[in-house]
């Protein structure tokens, strides 16, 4: 089998990720996981955070009584994630290839984090991963950006201006390889000197068909889906044309 390389396309975004970006979501996404997933689990469960990034979530969990544990492949993200959380263990680790020896009771991943994996096998290498590191009965919860997400919302030009940052985000998106780009300029004022860095992002289009299948070839059963603003009453853009999947082993 071929070594993963990991993925650390967050390295670059990891200072502007944790100071100026996900406001929108991580204000919402425990109440909402708690009616998709936490609800189910019991007292003190033990959760993974998988592709965790700067640790918001998994604080936010820990605060509530969970076992979390936190993996991303973003060795500088994890670097915050360790501040914000440092009673969390956080592993570097690709979602594509990890294991734990001691099952867990949930397994999340959240944030559209699951369209960095590039293609469907690779994706079903994590799906398998998941299903490997849950104990039986265990949840897996997840989300992946459709493909309205790209064409209305992805291609906007978004900024950041404050007496510390600078940055412009230009996306787009190829539908004809269902593959969406974000090129991100940033000006970050570190120890009064700026600092320029350039880096693109990128995601891929996961169909709704293939993942069903996909959870399916895995193991996975009483796969379900979820509609973020509709089913989950996850408000403005950051919930729209945003799917949720909760599977169980």
């Amino acid at each position: 089998m071929a070594e993963v390389t990991r993925y650390c396309d967050y390295d670059a975004f990891a200072w502007l990720y944790a100071h100026y970006w996900g406001g929108e979501f991580h204000t919402q996404i425990v109440p909402m996981l708690e009616r998709l997933v936490l609800r189910l689990l019991p007292k003190g469960a033990r959760v993974l955070d998988l592709c965790c990034g700067d640790g918001r979530i998994a604080q936010a969990l820990h605060k509530r009584g969970y076992q979390v544990t936190g993996l991303d492949g973003s060795e500088q993200m994890l670097v915050y994630a360790r501040k914000m959380a440092p009673q969390v263990p956080f592993h570097l680790a690709d979602a594509r290839d990890f294991t734990f020896d001691q099952p867990f009771d949930a397994v999340i991943s959240t944030f559209d984090s699951l369209n960095h994996v590039m293609t469907r096998r690779e994706l079903q290498k994590v799906f398998r991963n998941v299903y490997s590191a849950l104990g039986d009965g265990g949840y897996f919860a997840f989300d992946i950006n459709r493909e309205e997400a790209y064409r209305e919302l992805w291609s906007n030009m978004s900024s950041v201006i404050t007496e510390q940052a600078v940055s412009i985000a230009r996306g787009e998106f190829d539908a004809r390889r269902g593959v969406a780009t974000c090129d991100i300029t940033q000006f970050a004022k570190l120890e009064n000197v700026w600092v320029r860095s350039d880096y693109t992002l990128r995601q891929k289009l996961h169909q709704h068909t293939h993942v069903m299948d996909d959870l399916e070839k895995a193991g996975f059963t009483q796969a379900a889906c979820y509609d973020a603003t509709s089913d989950l009453g996850m408000s403005g853009d950051i919930g729209r044309h945003r799917t949720f999947y909760l599977a169980r082993k």
